[in-house]
């Protein structure tokens, strides 16, 4: 059996003929493609946003900035279920280049939803227009605004988290180590991070040619989004760079098996086990890279969600739930 059967083999069967589909549509490899050549092919398959009957009250509006404005979407969950337990900046991903408020809306629902925040979702500057540190620059700023937002709400000014997913991950994860002094965040969710500089883990190794995401693309992203030779400590890139973790909160990772980031998500916890010992990693089984695409249409894809973001909400009040045990999802 070569690498791509048994990839194929590992899918979850809810998946397995959307991905190999997707991978059988072959065009040029993506990690041979410029920045601008992704976003133009970004834009030309975007679909309009589809929102089954909500039960949020949502909003589009902006963050002030010192470049101008950042566009952000707030998700409010129904004000009869009680007051929300905190204020989230979500980042969605993308790659640093794609990706927007539309494209993510169903995962921003979520999150407001099942781990009951309120959300703020960001449209951050992304390539090629705009070089790092831009996309980093927006989630501190970002996150510097959400203390401001959770006290207008009736909320303590620290009742405050982030996440995102991918790319998204990343900037959550190095704006939180960027501000731990002046913004504490309670909580950070992290699906399949890209967030690290180690291209020779065991899954970057084991899914080299994985399907949806490759080890080459990996490396292209993190070269096309900083422009230029990754400096050892530049954490602001590749937040697992930072030589210190403890000032993270309690983390909820996702690691999907078959993602060559998977081994980035496993990496930080162990890091963590002492300074935020709540810290959890859901383990997403015959999953791969970016699969919270399929949220809204997979049983098995809902059921990873529900998991990781119940530990975020038991990590948000612990006062209130019980630790959950999220266990890898068979």
């Amino acid at each position: 059996m070569n690498v791509r059967q048994d990839h194929e083999s590992r899918l979850h069967p809810e998946l397995r003929e959307t991905v190999m589909r997707i991978q059988a549509a072959g065009g040029k490899p993506a990690h041979l493609q410029t920045s601008a050549e992704v976003r133009a092919a970004f834009l030309a398959a975007r679909q309009p946003l589809r929102r089954d009957a909500q039960d949020l009250h949502i909003e589009d509006s902006t963050v002030d900035a010192r470049h101008g404005p950042i566009p952000i979407r707030t998700y409010r969950p129904p004000a009869d279920r009680g007051k929300p337990l905190a204020a989230f900046a979500y980042f969605h991903g993308g790659g640093f280049t794609n990706g927007d408020l539309d494209s993510h809306d169903a995962i921003a629902c979520a999150i407001a939803r099942q781990a009951h925040c309120m959300v703020a979702s960001v449209d951050y500057r992304v390539l090629p227009e705009h070089r790092f540190p831009a996309a980093f620059d927006d989630a501190v700023a970002v996150l510097s605004w959400l203390p401001e937002w959770a006290e207008r709400a009736g909320l303590a000014r620290t009742d405050v988290a982030a996440g995102g997913d991918s790319s998204g991950a990343n900037l959550a994860m190095a704006a939180a180590l960027a501000l731990a002094h002046q913004v504490p965040l309670r909580a950070l969710w992290l699906a399949y991070p890209i967030i690290g500089a180690d291209f020779n883990t065991p899954s970057y190794i084991e899914n080299a040619e994985a399907p949806l995401l490759t080890r080459a693309r990996c490396q292209r992203i993190l070269a096309d989004y900083v422009g230029r030779p990754l400096d050892d400590g530049d954490w602001r890139a590749a937040p697992l760079l930072a030589q210190d973790l403890s000032s993270l909160p309690t983390v909820v990772a996702i690691a999907a098996e078959l993602d060559p980031l998977r081994s980035d998500a496993e990496i930080l916890i162990q890091r963590l086990r002492q300074s935020a010992p709540r810290s959890t990693l859901v383990r997403a089984h015959g999953m791969p890279h970016g699969f919270l695409r399929w949220l809204s249409t997979s049983p098995a894809v809902a059921e990873v969600a529900s998991a990781s973001l119940q530990a975020l909400r038991d990590a948000l009040a612990p006062a209130l739930n019980p630790p959950h045990n999220a266990a890898p999802l068979q």
